[in-house]
């Protein structure tokens, strides 16, 4: 079983990696990588406070919207900016505000 120490390794070093893309200029790579980093950190906090990890994104999303509908705003928000980024390139600004709350987030935990 994935345990939450796993987790939160795995949410930082998708972080760490982000940074680096995101300095570099590589914004598409950074946001994928942000938003993994985002789902670990959703994941972290559903099994920390619940002792179960989602099976899916439906499944995650239910859960984030009944429980934490705060930290559900955000990740449909940038749910819907990651699709978008298989269609078209991202931006400094777009992939920025993502970065903002990964990080928010990640440190919150």
């Amino acid at each position: 079983m994935v345990d939450l120490d796993e987790l939160k390794a795995n949410a930082g070093e998708y972080l760490e990696d982000a940074d680096y893309l995101f300095d570099k200029g590589h914004y598409n790579s950074a946001l994928n990588l942000y938003f993994k980093a985002l789902v670990a950190i959703c994941d972290y906090i559903i099994l920390r406070d619940t002792g179960k990890l989602p099976r899916n994104h439906t499944e995650r999303f239910r859960i984030l919207q009944s429980s934490y509908p705060d930290i559900y705003d955000i990740v449909d928000f940038h749910f819907n900016s990651y699709r978008k980024a298989y269609l078209m390139r991202a931006t400094r600004e777009w992939v920025e505000v993502l970065r903002n709350d990964v990080h928010n987030l990640y440190y919150g935990i």
